[in-house]
């Protein structure tokens, strides 16, 4: 057996408890997946291979539900994710409409001015998801350009109205970051809000 090495989480990070991430990391696998609340579902996929087939089915069923019922589709998305070339794929096979759909890129890269990332700037999510997702969808099946969204300055103060004129997001895909980030929405910012949920819910999109 290996030598057992102890360390300090880093001091940038906001939560540095470490009798709480030790207990935390010594839950169960079978116990990750139970939750209070009945609402929340967790599952958990060890498979890459199968996780990236799990999200494509959900994402294009999703697509093709909402075509059937006659409505909007409207998701928010994280970049960059280069598995969105099988969502693409699988909707160029079936020939799948995505005339309906609506789509919000979650985050973007913004400089100190507050400027969103060039649309061609390879760092930028924009960019990627032209790359990975919208560029790979046949033209005559993909979602018209002004119904794919991503933040900028001139709209971020809007962002949060626009999804919900839409009737809100029929599905929300996303992860989490290393130190517990959130669509850059860094963990220590939620300290403003305090033990206010409601003041968190109703904050909407911002600059940060």
């Amino acid at each position: 057996m290996g030598t057992e090495w102890k360390f300090e989480p880093a001091r940038f990070l906001s939560f540095r408890d470490q009798e709480v991430c030790e207990r935390v990391r010594k839950i169960k696998k079978e116990d990750l997946s139970k939750h209070p609340n009945h609402n929340f579902k967790i599952r958990i996929i060890e498979d890459e291979g199968n996780l990236f087939f799990q999200f494509a089915t959900h994402f294009v069923s999703g697509i093709k539900r909402a075509l059937e019922e006659g409505r909007k589709f409207v998701v928010i998305l994280p970049a960059p994710w280069p598995n969105y070339r099988w969502v693409a794929h699988l909707i160029n096979c079936i020939g799948l409409s995505c005339r309906h759909v609506h789509t919000f890129n979650m985050d973007e890269w913004a400089d100190q001015d507050g400027n969103a990332a060039p649309a061609d700037w390879r760092g930028g999510f924009q960019y990627w998801m032209w790359n990975d997702l919208f560029s790979k969808i046949d033209p005559k099946l993909r979602m018209p350009e002004d119904q794919i969204h991503f933040p900028r300055k001139d709209n971020v103060n809007d962002y949060s109205r626009m999804i919900e004129d839409l009737g809100g997001a029929d599905v929300c895909y996303g992860g989490i970051g290393w130190c517990g980030h959130i669509a850059f929405f860094e963990s220590h910012l939620g300290e403003e809000f305090g033990d206010d949920i409601d003041a968190y819910l109703e904050a909407g999109a911002r600059l940060v």
